[in-house]
Parts: structure tokens; C-alpha cells; sequence
């Protein structure tokens, strides 16, 4: 259910790395001032300059949609009537904490904050299909 936030912030890392790397090709491609380049150069250049304008709009539509989806669950997870089940969820699927870091930071077992993951969850799941109905 609130796996896919986590997906969509990876999709958006490894874009954001390979523009990184594209840009970092590009600039090391640049010819010294005052030096001319050769055709095929400035055709790898240029061609470098497309991938890096495609990834940028592929982001910028991922960021959008990842936005609206995480807004929709930060929404669901708040009408949560227990407050600690929310920081559990909230923690795990919006900040992607792991399990034994919750359980550090409320003071707890890993096996309590998976049991209070699971019970949130369940509701989470009644709230959202009572809305759909």
C-alpha cells in the first residue's frame, strides 16, 4: 500500500545519479577555450545535452507524482485516532526508517513496533475502503 512512496523515491535517486553522471560527462567534454571541436564531438555533446533535458522532464513528472502520492498518504496516515501508530507508519513508509530504528527511537521491541505497524495498517485499510465506498 505505502510501498510504492519508497519505489518512487528510489526511481527518483537513481534519475537524479544519472544526471549527475551525465553532467559530469558533459563537462569533461568540453573543449578548452579557445580549442575547436571537432563534428562528432559536438554531436556527443549535444547528444548528452538530450538525455540530460529527457531525464530532468522524466524527474520532474516522477517529483510531481511523488508528491501528490506521499500528500495522499501523510493524509490517510493522520486520520489515525492512535498518535503512536501514526509516528510508527509515518516513520517506516514516509521517512523509510527501518523497523529496529523505530523501535530505538520510541523505546520499544521491534516485535511491539511491528505489531503496532500491522493493527495500523489494518485500519489504514478500513479507512481508505470506507472512503472508496
Amino acid at each position: 500500500m505505502y510501498d510504492d512512496l519508497y519505489e518512487y523515491n528510489q526511481m527518483i535517486e537513481r534519475k537524479l545519479d544519472r544526471v549527475s553522471e551525465l553532467r559530469a560527462a558533459l563537462t569533461s567534454m568540453s573543449a578548452p577555450l579557445g580549442e575547436k571541436s571537432s563534428g562528432s564531438h559536438e554531436d556527443r555533446m549535444a547528444n548528452l545535452m538530450c538525455k540530460i533535458v529527457i531525464l530532468e522532464n522524466e524527474l520532474e513528472g516522477l517529483i510531481d507524482d511523488y508528491a501528490d502520492r506521499k500528500r495522499k498518504v501523510q493524509q490517510e496516515i493522520f486520520q489515525l485516532e492512535n498518535e503512536e501508530w501514526q509516528d510508527i507508519v509515518y516513520m517506516h513508509y514516509v521517512e523509510f526508517k527501518p523497523m529496529h530504528e523505530i523501535a530505538e527511537i520510541k523505546g520499544t521491541t521491534i516485535g511491539a513496533v511491528k505489531m503496532k505497524n500491522q493493527r495500523a495498517l489494518k485500519c489504514l485499510k478500513k479507512i481508505t475502503k470506507s472512503q472508496t465506498i
